[in-house]
């Protein structure tokens, strides 16, 4: 009989542990670059590039590149992005608790190079920080 409560017991607490990590993986989500799903948020949205789901992509891009555009002009301009190329996150650097920085490296026709991208937290989700420059590193 003890045995069956010490098992019951142990059942209880490694599944209050299972959902608890559910919990606070699901409180996080999108809420960090490193935090979208098993991924960041640029492999995320090279994952929804490459499988032309744009509009899922606007809710996590921001900056001057973007914010003055229509979405209609936005989907247009994804469409006509190049974002194929292969990329590993090599490291990212939190600036504050709403602002990170990360860097990746990818190669590109042979030629391996790394850059760097900016992230911020805006209306309690992570967005990608695009102006011109940005735009140009990322889908050019």
């Amino acid at each position: 009989m003890k045995l069956k409560i010490y098992l019951f017991l142990f059942l209880v607490n490694t599944l209050g542990i299972i959902n608890s990590e559910n919990v606070k993986a699901q409180d996080c989500l999108f809420k960090n670059p490193l935090c979208f799903y098993n991924s960041d948020i640029l492999s995320y949205l090279q994952v929804l590039h490459k499988n032309q789901q744009y509009e899922q992509m606007l809710p996590y891009l921001c900056g001057p590149a973007v914010d003055n555009l229509n979405k209609q002009q936005k989907i247009n301009k994804l469409e006509d992005a190049s974002f194929g190329y292969q990329m590993k996150r090599a490291g990212v650097k939190e600036i504050s608790k709403s602002e990170w920085n990360l860097t990746y490296s990818r190669t590109i026709m042979g030629t391996q190079e790394n850059f760097k991208i900016r992230c911020l937290l805006k209306q309690d989700k992570c967005c990608l920080y695009l102006d011109e420059k940005a735009w140009k590193t990322i889908f050019h």
